[in-house]
C-alpha cells in the first residue's frame, strides 16, 4: 500500500501491452525504459477588447480540444523478436504501473497506474546497431502517440457514509458534470447532485428518497417522498437528466406491485414535489424488479425494464410511457436494461432472458441465452462489449451483440453468489458488484477492459445492490442495512 512517507521512483515501474485491445490479456515488458508522458489537457484561446485607456481586457474563455498523446519507450535488442518487434500497425493499450515492492509481472501490484488506448507506435529508430570500437547494447526507440485522455488512477478506498435510513438501499445515481464558475452559473464538482432509493418500512408504508448536494458526503431524505403508503412499495430504480439548462430532473420507479397498478415517479426541484404517472393496465403488475430497471440517454430516451416481459419507453421525460415490447420474447421479469447509444440495447432477466434492439427499441429481438441458466441481474456496455452477471456468480460478455457470450471467471468469487451490478467508465475502467454464497458484499474494478478484476477492501459486508460511477476513480455504491442503518459507500483514490 502507497503512503505519503515516501515517492514513487521509476525504478519500481513497469510498461504492459495490450496487443489486442481491452478485455484481452496483458502482457508484460522486460527490460523497457519509458520516456516522458505528455499530456496537453485542453487548449485556451482568449478573446480581448482594447480599453480607452490602451489596455487590453479578456472578455471571452474558449475551451478547445485536448491534443494526442505522446510518450516513447526503449528497449533493448535481442537476438528473438518480440512483442514489440510485430506491433508497427495495430493500435494497442499501454499501462505504465508503479509500485512500492513486489514482482513487475504482476499486473494488479501498481500503487499508481497511467493508462493510454489506443496508443500507435508512430517512429520506430534502432540504435547502436554497428560500431568499430563500442559495444554499447543495441537499442530500439519507439515514438508512441495515444488518444487522450491519459487514464490515472491508484489505490482505491471505501468509505461508508453516514446515513440515519434504517431501510435498506437499492440504487444510486447523480446527475450533474463537473462546471467552473462562469457564464453558465456556480462551480459544480463531479457528481454534486445524487439520489438514492431505499424499501419502505414493512406493511403499508413510504420509501424515501436519498438526496445529496456536495458529492455524495452527506445524504438526507428528500422533502416529499415519491409515492403513496402501500404495501411492498419499495423504490427499485432511479435516474437523473437535465430538462433544460439549469434542472435536474429526477426519476425513480416503483417495485413491480403484484396485480396492481405499475408507477413511476419524478421531480423538477428536487424532491420537494412528485409527479406520479402510471404504467401498465390496472391490474398488470408492471414496473421495475431491480436497481438497473431505468436507464436514460437523455430526456428524450428513456427505457424502464418491467415485470411480465415489457420494456416501456419514454421520449418526453418520463411523462408518457408506451410499451415497445410485450412479453413477446419471454413473459419473465426483466431486472435490467442498458443502452450503448440511441440505437444498440439490450435487456436481461429471468431465466438467462436476453433481449436486444438495433433500431431504439422500436423493435426487440431475443438475443442468444448465456448458457448458464440463471437470472441475469445486470448489464452494461464497453468499447464493443456487453456484460452481464447472474445470480450464480457468473460473469458474462459478448462482443457480437448478444449473438454469443464468453464467461470470464478470473475473478475471486466467480461461479458462485450473485452479480448484483456491473459498470464501465470508458473503454478500460469498470467495476462490479459481487455477494458471495454466504450473504458478503465485494467490489472489484478492472483497469484493462475486464480482463483483470481485482477486489477493492470494504469497511461493510453488507450485500452491494447497485454502483454509480463519476470516474474511474470516485464510486458509488449502495446496499443492504448493516449495523442498524443502509450501506453508502464512497470509493476514491487516496
Amino acid at each position: 500500500m502507497a503512503t505519503d512517507d515516501y515517492a514513487l521512483t521509476q525504478a519500481l515501474g513497469a510498461v504492459w501491452i495490450q496487443p489486442d485491445g481491452p478485455n484481452t490479456k496483458p502482457e508484460y515488458l522486460a527490460c523497457i525504459d519509458s520516456a516522458d508522458l505528455a499530456e496537453t489537457l485542453k487548449t485556451i484561446e482568449y478573446g480581448y477588447c482594447r480599453q480607452p485607456d490602451g489596455s487590453w481586457r479578456t472578455i471571452s474563455r474558449q475551451e478547445g480540444p485536448p491534443e494526442k498523446i505522446t510518450t516513447s519507450i526503449d528497449k533493448i535488442l535481442f537476438p528473438e523478436g518480440d512483442t514489440l518487434d510485430n506491433l508497427i500497425d495495430c493500435p494497442v493499450g499501454l499501462y505504465f504501473l508503479q509500485r512500492s515492492g513486489g514482482r513487475a509481472d504482476l499486473f494488479t501490484n501498481f500503487e499508481r497506474a497511467i493508462a493510454v488506448h489506443p496508443a500507435d507506435i508512430v517512429k520506430r529508430t534502432d540504435k547502436n546497431i554497428a560500431h568499430h570500437l563500442d559495444a554499447n547494447q543495441s537499442m530500439a526507440t519507439l515514438d508512441i502517440e495515444a488518444a487522450p485522455p491519459a487514464f490515472r488512477t491508484g489505490t482505491l478506498v471505501a468509505r461508508r457514509m453516514t446515513t440515519t435510513e434504517t431501510q435498506a438501499l437499492n440504487d444510486v445515481a447523480f446527475c450533474n458534470a463537473m462546471r467552473c464558475y462562469g457564464p453558465q452559473g456556480a462551480t459544480q464538482k463531479l457528481g454534486d447532485s445524487g439520489i438514492i432509493a431505499a424499501d419502505s418500512a414493512v406493511g403499508p408504508a413510504t420509501a424515501n428518497l436519498l438526496v445529496t448536494g456536495d458529492a455524495g458526503d452527506n445524504w438526507a431524505a428528500a422533502a416529499a417522498d415519491p409515492f403513496a403508503a402501500v404495501a411492498g412499495g419499495n423504490i427499485m430504480s432511479a435516474c437523473c437528466y437535465y430538462i433544460d439548462r439549469d434542472t435536474i430532473r429526477w426519476l425513480v420507479a416503483l417495485e413491480a406491485p403484484a396485480g396492481g397498478q405499475g408507477q413511476v415517479a419524478f421531480s423538477d426541484d428536487g424532491g420537494a414535489t412528485w409527479t406520479n404517472v402510471n404504467i401498465g393496465g390496472a391490474a398488470a403488475g408492471h414496473g421495475a424488479v431491480d436497481s438497473g430497471a431505468l436507464f436514460a440517454l437523455d430526456m428524450y430516451h428513456i427505457w424502464l425494464a418491467s415485470a411480465e416481459g415489457y420494456i416501456y419507453f419514454s421520449e418526453d421525460g418520463g411523462v408518457t410511457w408506451t410499451a415497445q415490447e410485450a412479453g413477446g420474447i419471454g413473459v419473465g421479469d426483466y431486472h435490467a436494461v442498458h443502452f450503448a447509444d440511441k440505437k444498440h440495447g439490450v435487456a436481461v432477466g429471468a431465466a438467462d432472458l436476453i433481449a436486444f434492439t438495433s433500431d431504439g427499441g422500436v423493435n426487440w429481438e431475443a438475443g442468444t441465452a448465456t448458457g448458464g441458466g440463471g437470472d441475469l441481474l445486470c448489464v452494461s456496455w464497453s468499447n464493443g462489449f456487453w456484460w452481464t452477471g447472474d445470480d450464480d456468480g457468473n460473469l458474462w460478455f459478448s462482443d457480437d451483440d448478444t449473438t454469443t457470450w464468453t464467461e470470464r471467471t478470473n475473478f475471486a468469487g466467480t461461479g458462485t453468489g450473485d452479480i448484483t451490478d456491473i459498470a464501465f467508465w470508458g473503454a478500460l475502467n469498470g467495476f462490479m458488484l459481487h455477494a458471495t454464497a454466504g450473504g458478503v458484499g465485494e467490489l472489484f474494478r478492472t483497469i484493462d477492459g475486464g480482463w483483470t478484476w481485482q477486489e477493492i477492501a470494504l469497511p461493510t459486508t453488507a450485500v452491494l445492490n447497485a454502483l454509480w460511477i463519476a470516474n474511474q476513480n470516485i464510486v458509488y455504491a449502495v446496499g443492504e442495512a448493516q449495523g442498524g442503518t443502509g450501506v453508502i459507500l464512497k470509493v476514491t483514490w487516496g
